[in-house]
């Protein structure tokens, strides 16, 4: 996976940046792309999303994505199906911080409160485009 650059993120804004990598994971499941590729962007995602480092999106995807085969193969022919399976996968990432052993306590707080920004966003994204 690669690192982003906080100065694309800076130019671009959170909210655009985070809803083009969601949008791209979205289409990436539609048109069954692999593993590699949608765990890109989901570790793309993160890092931006919940402001984590490299390794620990990476850490979250491996655990979520790669592991689970169900996972790789979201396919929904209801579009808001898909985004809760997506949202779901997030949820389920929230659970695993618990369990990752780089995660000092006092940056898991920060953490999971990212993620739940994350998710409160991307959630409120899918109820204005209904």
């Amino acid at each position: 996976m690669y690192e982003n650059d906080p100065a694309d993120i800076a130019e671009v804004g959170w909210e655009k940046f985070v809803t083009g990598i969601w949008e791209s994971i979205f289409v990436g499941y539609q048109t069954g792309r692999g593993v590699r590729t949608l765990g890109r962007r989901w570790s793309d995602l993160l890092q931006a999303g919940m402001d984590c480092s490299q390794e620990l999106a990476d850490e979250l995807v491996r655990l979520e994505i790669v592991q689970r085969e169900d996972r790789v193969t979201l396919r929904r022919r209801d579009p808001l199906e898909l985004l809760a399976a997506m949202d779901d996968i997030l949820a389920d990432m929230g659970d695993d911080l618990a369990d990752v052993d780089t995660v000092r306590p006092g940056e898991r707080a920060a953490l999971t409160t990212g993620l739940a920004r994350l998710r409160s966003f991307l959630r409120e994204s899918m109820e204005d485009a209904r």
